[in-house]
């Protein structure tokens, strides 16, 4: 169902309506699907970047680990990926004390949530790679990147392939972004996108099963910015110093992509593959999974302009 306008002027009213205007209503929610994985009984979460967003998305993380172990079955494992060790100027912004200055940003995480809610995390003080993901039978692997650089994000988008055509997805990329007040979460699981695998039915569908990844929503973020050409490559911090952000973006970002992960493997109840916020109006917006907002980033569509969706916060 498409959206439509309600006009008031076309009812032609013959008395003053003081505070009337045009109303839009959207019915994406309505018609979406809700997003399911494969049929699984491991989940491996890999959560690529320990950061602003990384640092902050890991307990909430630890959390729902804890809770999917309760009330399921599923064998649950987490990795924290990250070469950075913490810089006093990580401080303010990113999800560390005085005392870790110097240590591993990965190892810090792990063992400190780890040990609080008795699980094992494992980190990884190295860059990621596609290699690290273990491709399990009936295994779901949910890729969480907390990243600043396209390098690091075309490590992740490759193991999107190996994800089978025309079946459901096994494996998952979350990616976390943000600017100085606003940021993005999207979700995918197709380098590839075709609007004819999105779904359990073509013709009446119930379940979605595939997303487009997050690069065909918006491929700048493979195009290297100007901080991460320099040599050498920049850090986390000197790369905040030259991109003020405000102190809470990351763990708005951090509290959105943690609402994703519990609706995708516990809930059941995902229907958003894109959601944009920003924290200074406070309003945010989603992408809904409807076959009419899949379809604008289905193969046939995808050398049409994509609009922006942060202009309409």
């Amino acid at each position: 169902m498409q959206a439509f306008t309600i006009a008031i002027a076309r009812f032609k009213p013959t008395f003053y309506l003081p505070h009337c205007s045009i109303m839009i209503l959207n019915f994406s929610y309505t018609d979406s699907c809700p997003i399911i994985p494969t049929p699984h009984n491991e989940i491996q979460f890999y959560v690529v970047g320990a950061g602003g967003t990384g640092s902050y998305l890991v307990p909430g993380l630890a959390r729902l680990i804890t809770e999917i172990k309760s009330k399921t079955h599923k064998k649950v494992s987490c990795t924290i990926v990250d070469p950075d060790t913490v810089e006093e100027i990580n401080i303010p912004r990113q999800n560390f004390q005085k005392a870790d200055i110097g240590l591993s940003k990965a190892k810090v995480l792990a063992m400190r949530y780890g040990f609080a809610l008795g699980l094992e995390i494992k980190a990884i003080p190295s860059r990621f790679t596609s290699e690290m993901v273990n491709r399990g039978w009936r295994t779901l692997n949910i890729i969480v990147g907390c990243v600043d650089n396209a390098d690091a994000r075309n490590d992740i988008r490759k193991c999107l392939d190996y994800n089978t055509p025309q079946e459901g997805a096994s494996v998952f990329w979350l990616d976390c972004g943000n600017h100085e007040a606003s940021g993005q979460v999207l979700l995918g699981t197709k380098k590839d996108f075709k609007i004819s695998e999105a779904f359990d039915n073509k013709e009446n569908p119930s379940l979605c099963i595939n997303l487009p990844s997050p690069t065909i929503l918006h491929p700048e973020l493979l195009i290297p910015k100007p901080e991460e050409k320099g040599e050498p490559r920049l850090s986390c911090a000197e790369i905040q110093m030259r991109n003020f952000q405000s102190l809470f973006v990351n763990q708005t970002c951090a509290t959105h992509a943690c609402q994703y992960l519990l609706d995708l493997t516990l809930t059941g109840g995902l229907r958003k593959f894109a959601t944009y916020f920003d924290c200074i109006s406070g309003t945010s917006k989603s992408l809904y999974t409807c076959r009419e907002t899949l379809n604008q980033f289905s193969n046939k569509h995808q050398n049409h302009t994509i609009k922006n969706h942060h202009e309409t916060l």
